[in-house]
């Protein structure tokens, strides 16, 4: 058939000493790239080898992520689309969202649009957070998810952006979407990277206005400004990720929006920063958490979202801070 199996063997050892073992049963549709064969990850050989003891390996792609959990949760097969391995390196996952329908800002997509820039960088899918429903037709003229016209929160700013003391303040907010992850980084890493695309409704005419919608990823760990909430995603001027970034609608790494929704061909314009990739650097065994956070800003109406795929551990140095990709 058009499709592979892949079975992998997984121990996990229980509280009371025993050891039991979980087959995980990953089918993936033709046509998607399986982890490790496109990436230069670990060999398949490799991987078996890594599964004939009881013992956790410290191996990052020991299975593919990347494919449908029909049995797990909602917030599992988001970490599972961004390649996020459950029980390996993640404790916990969860949705926080501010609105009351906020669920309807979260989504797993295999694409978005009618051309290949909103694709999912790695595998199959990929996650979309979004401060209105995921898939509406105009983010200019935004969906109602309880939230409409009513900022009732605050921007959920980190203390820090990078290794610097952040000297704005929150303003006035809504539509706050977060995926929470607690993950602890395998033996043998010395960093992280994902992937991200973010778009929003307020291209261009609420530019340089000093309010606009937001992406942050945001890092508690002991590692990182003792622990103080640290954003790890902003431009090479220091700049949050927002329509003011120097990413966004940048000619030199362009994307073509078309049919998703976020296309500054539109008559109700929109916009991007095409894909980027944030890496920070991080100690094996280390237990942090990354929290994935976006929000409207100044008004409820007009608004953004951010894809998000191909989180990865890496075994060597890697330098903090965010690059355009390809």
């Amino acid at each position: 058939m058009d499709s592979y199996l892949r079975f992998i063997m997984i121990c996990h050892r229980l509280h009371a000493g025993h050891t039991i073992a979980l087959v995980l049963l990953c089918l993936v549709p033709a046509g998607c790239i399986p982890a490790d064969e496109s990436r230069g990850g670990n060999s398949d050989s490799d991987a078996d080898s890594d599964t004939d003891t009881d013992t956790e390996t410290d191996t990052y792609d020991v299975f593919d992520c990347d494919c449908p959990f029909p049995d797990g949760t909602e917030e599992q097969k988001m970490a599972g689309a961004m390649t996020i391995c459950m029980g390996q390196e993640m404790f916990t996952v969860e949705r926080i969202f501010s609105s009351d329908n906020g669920h309807q800002g979260f989504e797993v997509l295999d694409s978005m649009g009618t051309n290949d820039c909103l694709l999912p960088r790695h595998g199959c899918q990929m996650v979309a957070l979004s401060t209105g429903p995921v898939g509406q037709l105009d983010p200019n003229d935004a969906v109602d998810m309880g939230d409409h016209d009513a900022q009732t929160d605050l921007d959920p700013i980190p203390e820090y952006q990078g290794y610097y003391q952040n000297a704005d303040t929150p303003k006035a907010a809504c539509d706050v979407s977060q995926l929470k992850f607690e993950l602890t980084a395998p033996s043998n890493a010395l960093g992280f990277s994902f992937d991200f695309l973010f778009g929003s409704a307020e291209y261009d005419e609420w530019m340089d206005q000093g309010y606009n919608d937001t992406f942050y990823a945001i890092m508690v760990s002991s590692e990182l400004n003792g622990s103080v909430a640290t954003n790890i995603a902003f431009d090479d001027n220091g700049n949050e990720i927002e329509v003011d970034t120097n990413f966004f609608e940048n000619n030199d790494h362009p994307c073509d929006e078309s049919g998703s929704g976020w296309s500054p061909s539109m008559e109700d314009v929109s916009g991007s920063t095409g894909w980027l990739r944030t890496s920070w650097p991080v100690s094996g065994g280390h237990q942090f958490d990354l929290i994935f956070s976006i929000h409207d800003e100044g008004d409820c109406i007009y608004d953004s979202i951010v894809f998000i795929d191909n989180f990865r551990w890496s075994e060597d140095p890697v330098a903090a801070g965010t690059i355009p990709i390809e």
